[in-house]
């Protein structure tokens, strides 16, 4: 009896365990009833896509627009694929991405370098630490293989096929894409996926026919399916060789293979419950266009026809490569914990979507071209006219009635000119005759104006206009400033909405300009706190500027203006209370953003990574803000432009002490004051704190010299009366 009881007691056992087993096999090779397909045409075009019918097709039917695909440092190579799988912009190259099917060999030389296997996988990484330790030093700190990461917590599947090998290099960034953060994907092929062909770069392309049939095989165990196209990458790193007609008798002969497949592969995904997307992870093909922004399809059966857009741009027909992970993981019901995109949605448009988004390129294309050049000469112009004027004061040269005139018009044209910057953008430019035509159309109306009224009544309804302008358009989430060289740019993707460190100088600028000139105005010392106060909330609210480091400058400019206003003195304690009031006004921010903000901006997201992964965030944060300024200081042209404003200020302030007094004993010079200090706060917690800072004492300091000027002359006409 007791044997027995034993013997059924082991038997049930077995059968528990046999059960359990069955249970985890059938878990993790479950049928799979929705798919991800991301095709990578990498190097594709605008241009190419009109040669495309098939892809054109899926634009009529789903949604289309531009992604931006930068890296950690760059457009182009592996970083911009890495990125798409890492929680933020990532860094790799060839090197680093050295995936190979895992037979026999090349799983032993993974299995050397990264430890024992638990499970087979078809494809990994053989170089995976290579890419860890050229990360080690990102000031992102991104979490790599965070998407393949995602499924395979949920026991789904990931899938890789094809490459973008060359007869010399193997270039297999595509499969950075659906890896895992061992560098690990569980079904594949990155080698016996090419077919010599003598028509073709290196005589050799990929085999389209061989990546469906695989594909149809593991379409119901992968969630997940990269295809990497390659031929197009093959023909950009051959191109050299090539005449102009060969190379586009090329371009249209792999254009059309790929096109065919992608036809083949949509009665693929119409099978199961699938989410089809086209992605050229580098910017686009240098011989063809120069536009770093690349083409990004998204197809659903049944989805209506839109724009891209999401929370990371706010910009209807773009997104940031961050924000396809989080895409995929929301199709397939898995977390996008810490990931720092978001999901990628659409809006309908009635229009042609492909000539609106043609339309959008060839604009941003234009804006970033000229937006560095024109304010490099801006910058230099002020230099030159500060320093004429400084001059005047220096060898005490009288200012008759000519020379003033003259000086006042530059200096007015100077205050006056980021306002001809803001407004071009409102008139549909493309391209570089456009451009020079509306800016130098808005300057001969400046000119004339200022010629006619060139007095401090144009100079004070100026500020007052320029505060009004960029507060509707802060308001209006960018809708003047939009396509503006002063506006955030999305090829840099710095930031795509709310209110840029170029605008925060300026606005600093003439909200407290606008601050004195009511309290010098009007007395009142309530009215200005009141517009800097606003101010504040406008800059700093999640919905509309978003801008934490300008939050903090403005903060900083409004309790040194109250502070004024009230007429204590600036000491040791009244330093400490700003900075403590800063700090209670940012948490509150942070709260509200974290809280009832469905979409966190910066600031939130940075409360939340300090709330999962403790104070070292902070660390990250400060050192990438001071690198960043350290680095700008050293190279751009804006370190001049701030060094000649701190020396005019300097020398005039010396020479001119009883008038500069005066002018700051009055609302304006109080105003004057707290801009400096907003500025200089504004340098410091900003990554780009320096083009804030120097925008901001530029115009205030072009205010103050046009005072000087303006009463260097009233006193030379009337010492010349005296005389007559």
């Amino acid at each position: 009896m007791k044997r027995t009881r034993i013997f059924v007691t082991i038997f049930l056992i077995l059968c528990l365990l046999l059960c359990i087993n069955e249970f985890n096999y059938g878990a993790s090779n479950k049928k799979v009833n929705k798919n991800v397909y991301v095709v990578v045409i990498n190097k594709l075009t605008l241009k190419d896509i009109e040669k495309m019918p098939k892809l054109n097709r899926l634009i009529d039917d789903g949604n289309f627009g531009l992604m931006n695909v930068r890296g950690e440092s760059g457009y182009r190579g592996a970083e911009s694929f890495i990125t798409i799988n890492a929680s933020s912009k990532a860094y790799a190259n060839n090197e680093s991405a050295q995936f190979h099917n895992l037979t026999n060999e090349c799983k032993k030389v993974y299995e050397n370098r990264m430890g024992i296997l638990d499970k087979d996988y078809a494809v990994g990484n053989i170089k995976i630490g290579m890419l860890y330790n050229q990360n080690d030093g990102n000031r992102y700190s991104p979490y790599l293989g965070i998407l393949g990461d995602r499924l395979h917590d949920n026991n789904l599947k990931t899938a890789i096929y094809g490459n973008s090998d060359t007869d010399e290099d193997i270039i297999r960034s595509s499969a950075l894409i659906p890896m895992d953060s061992r560098g690990l994907i569980d079904y594949g092929n990155v080698e016996d996926i090419l077919i010599k062909d003598e028509d073709y770069p290196y005589g050799i392309r990929t085999d389209y026919d061989r990546i469906i049939n695989e594909v149809s095989d593991i379409k119901e165990k992968a969630s997940l399916v990269v295809i990497d196209t390659g031929d197009l990458d093959r023909l950009n790193s051959y191109s050299n060789v090539l005449s102009d007609d060969i190379f586009d008798k090329k371009r249209e002969l792999n254009l059309d293979n790929i096109d065919k497949f992608i036809g083949d592969l949509i009665d693929i995904a119409k099978e199961n419950e699938s989410l089809l997307m086209i992605l050229s992870p580098n910017s686009s093909e240098e011989r063809i266009d120069d536009s770093k922004l690349s083409p990004i399809i998204l197809w659903q059966d049944g989805i209506d026809k839109g724009l891209v857009t999401s929370s990371t741009t706010n910009r209807l027909g773009i997104v940031s490569n961050l924000d396809i992970a989080p895409t995929i993981t929301n199709f397939l019901n898995v977390s996008m914990e810490n990931m720092s995109g978001n999901i990628i949605e659409y809006e309908e448009e009635k229009e042609d979507t492909f000539k609106y988004i043609e339309s959008m390129n060839r604009r941003i294309n234009l804006t970033s071209i000229v937006r560095s050049k024109t304010l490099t000469v801006y910058g230099i112009v002020s230099i030159i006219i500060m320093t004429i004027v400084m001059l005047t004061f220096v060898f005490k040269i009288k200012i008759n009635n000519r020379i003033g005139e003259i000086l006042k018009i530059l200096l007015i044209l100077l205050f006056g000119l980021p306002i001809a910057f803001i407004l071009s953008s409102l008139f549909e430019i493309d391209n570089l005759f456009k451009f020079f035509v509306s800016l130098f159309s808005l300057i001969c109306i400046f000119v004339a104006v200022v010629k006619k009224y060139n007095n401090k009544k144009l100079l004070y309804c100026l500020t007052i206009i320029f505060f009004v302008i960029i507060s509707m358009d802060i308001i209006f989430s960018g809708a003047i400033t939009k396509f503006s060289i002063m506006s955030h740019d999305p090829i840099i993707g710095a930031r795509y909405f709310g209110i840029g460190n170029e605008m925060v100088g300026l606005f600093l600028a003439m909200s407290t300009l606008s601050a004195g000139l009511l309290y010098y105005r009007y007395n009142n010392k309530v009215i200005p706190a009141i517009l800097l106060i606003l101010s504040t909330a406008m800059v700093g609210h999640p919905k509309l500027g978003a801008n934490v480091g300008g939050t903090i400058a403005f903060l900083s400019t409004t309790l040194h203006f109250i502070i004024e206003a009230i007429g204590k003195k600036l000491n040791l304690k009244n330093i400490i209370q700003i900075m403590i009031i800063v700090g209670i006004i940012i948490a509150i921010f942070g709260y509200i953003d974290v809280k009832l903000n469905p979409n966190p901006t910066h600031l939130a997201r940075a409360l939340l990574k300090i709330s999962d992964e403790g104070f070292n965030v902070v660390t990250n944060i400060i050192n990438r803000k001071l690198l960043m300024n350290i680095r700008l200081v050293g190279s751009s042209f804006w370190t001049n432009v701030l060094l000649v404003n701190i020396i005019v200020h300097g020398i005039v302030s010396y020479l001119l002490k009883d008038k500069i007094k005066k002018l700051m004993d009055n609302g304006l010079g109080k105003s004057y004051l707290s801009c400096v200090v907003g500025s200089i706060i504004g340098f410091i917690v900003n990554d780009s704190g320096l083009i804030l800072s120097a925008i901001s004492i530029n115009i205030i300091t072009i205010f103050m010299l046009f005072i000087l000027v303006n009463d260097k002359e009233m006193y030379n006409k009337q010492e010349v009366g005296k005389n007559g």
